[in-house]
């Protein structure tokens, strides 16, 4: 069989931070490997940045990303980098154009719109990779291994922990885009689909059921500090003792992350704009937030395993740990910090795995599952062995959006249950094959 010769020919929709610096910065290291021919966003300074950072000429740089499905031919691979609520429409447009599609988490912002694209790609054969990026770090992949292997024996329970940051969780959901579930999706499937997807694919099954709790404890307007303004910059009283003060997370010397995300010109002059009319500049008490800053979800799956996942906004650090346990042992680690540490019951030994893994780029997870995509294109035409294909990776969404369904209705949800319904759902609701719009 022929083998690929030449670079993947990638098309981008949306050169914002996950398509500019993730996917963009990988294919401008290894250009043997991706080879961005155009591009499309609405704002004017990214579509110009990333063509010129790629070589794109005018004619493929667009700022609707209508015109690039039209220019885009079957076999294409479109990376689909956009808001939350976009990504159903333009995936599903780009899948019937026969072009293969990198999808950022979360699939699509509603449980229906995730199940008809799954139905779409196993059905046409549509090659669609979903963003699960986790599952492709050094961390969770000797885990996987170690678990596969029987270190632990028969596995019984997994408890991962997801430590956002206190700023980064002001920053993205209470006063980024994430704030709001109706203008994006709930936030444990906005920020959590792949850390309840790790879930799943360490437990091997699917899972039985879902029960959740949690809510918006602390950026509220009644925690706001007495004479506190809507804006940071307005004179707040409470600005020396105020941890999400903006200037102080905004306006310093580091113009990386989040300070990169708040203007395009990284002048502290265009910063402190940007904090005077933009979002990232209000009070985070006066924001129009409306998703939990705390919630946690228990998970019975139908091998017996059980899980438990915590997602909360307030550490210091962003972490996720993890304890998995067995019958012969148990598993215990930091994904931050880099390590494993194996401990036997039998022998009392304990070993602990560093992983040197990069801390930048999930962990090295980016790089990884870039490189996991260019190997299946790159071999035997046919050969699609991608570890977070769609087929394979859609459980973590099922099960976000089933564990938000527990904590708003304040009961179990029963797995089987809860797929039959939205199967009926859109059986009850189709007239072109498939959904389009609000859950």
């Amino acid at each position: 069989m022929e083998t690929r010769t030449e670079p993947i020919r990638a098309l981008l929709v949306g050169a914002g931070n996950r398509g500019r610096d993730a996917y963009g910065r990988y294919a401008s290291s290894h250009p043997w490997r991706f080879k961005f021919t155009a591009v499309a966003d609405p704002d004017g300074a990214r579509r110009a940045r990333f063509s010129a950072e790629h070589g794109i000429p005018e004619g493929r740089s667009h700022g609707d990303w209508r015109a690039l499905l039209s220019a885009a031919s079957p076999g294409d691979l479109v990376f689909v980098c956009t808001p939350d609520r976009l990504h159903f429409e333009q995936a599903s447009a780009f899948i019937d154009k026969g072009c293969a599609v990198v999808l950022e988490k979360p699939v699509a912002a509603s449980v229906r719109e995730c199940a008809a694209l799954e139905t779409m790609a196993r059905e046409g054969g549509s090659r669609v990779v979903v963003c699960h990026v986790l599952r492709y770090t050094a961390f969770f992949s000797t885990l996987k291994a170690l678990l596969d292997e029987g270190r632990v024996g028969r596995l019984v329970s997994i408890d991962l922990q997801e430590n956002v940051g206190y700023y980064h969780f002001a920053h993205s959901y209470v006063r980024g885009n994430w704030r709001s579930a109706e203008r994006s999706c709930p936030v444990i499937v906005a920020k959590s689909c792949h850390d309840l997807d790790i879930l799943h694919w360490l437990a091997g099954s699917r899972a039985d059921s879902v029960a959740s709790v949690g809510g918006l404890a602390w950026f509220r307007p009644e925690n706001a500090p007495p004479g506190a303004p809507a804006r940071c910059l307005e004179g707040c009283p409470a600005r020396a003792a105020c941890p999400w003060y903006a200037p102080a997370l905004y306006l310093t010397s580091d113009e990386g992350w989040p300070a990169s995300v708040i203007s395009d010109d990284p002048s502290l002059r265009a910063r402190t704009r940007a904090l005077e009319d933009g979002p990232y500049g209000r009070c985070v008490y006066r924001c129009d937030n409306d998703v939990v800053d705390h919630q946690h979800a228990v998970v019975r799956f139908k091998n017996g395993v059980t899980a438990s996942f915590t997602l909360s906004a307030f550490s210091a650090d962003i972490s996720r740990d993890i304890r998995v346990t067995g019958s012969a042992g148990e598993i215990i680690g930091n994904l931050k910090e880099g390590w494993l540490e194996l401990r036997d019951f039998l022998s009392g030994s304990r070993t602990r795995v560093a992983l040197n893994a990069p801390e930048a780029g999930h962990s090295g997870g980016d790089d990884a599952m870039m490189e996991d995509i260019a190997a299946a294109f790159e071999g035997p035409q046919g050969a699609w062995d991608i570890r977070s294909r769609i087929e394979a990776s859609i459980e973590g969404h099922w099960l976000a959006f089933a564990a938000e369904e527990s904590r708003t209705a304040g009961r179990v949800v029963m797995m089987d249950e809860y797929r039959a319904g939205v199967a009926e759902s859109l059986a009850g609701e189709r007239s072109d094959g498939y959904p389009h719009g609000e859950p």
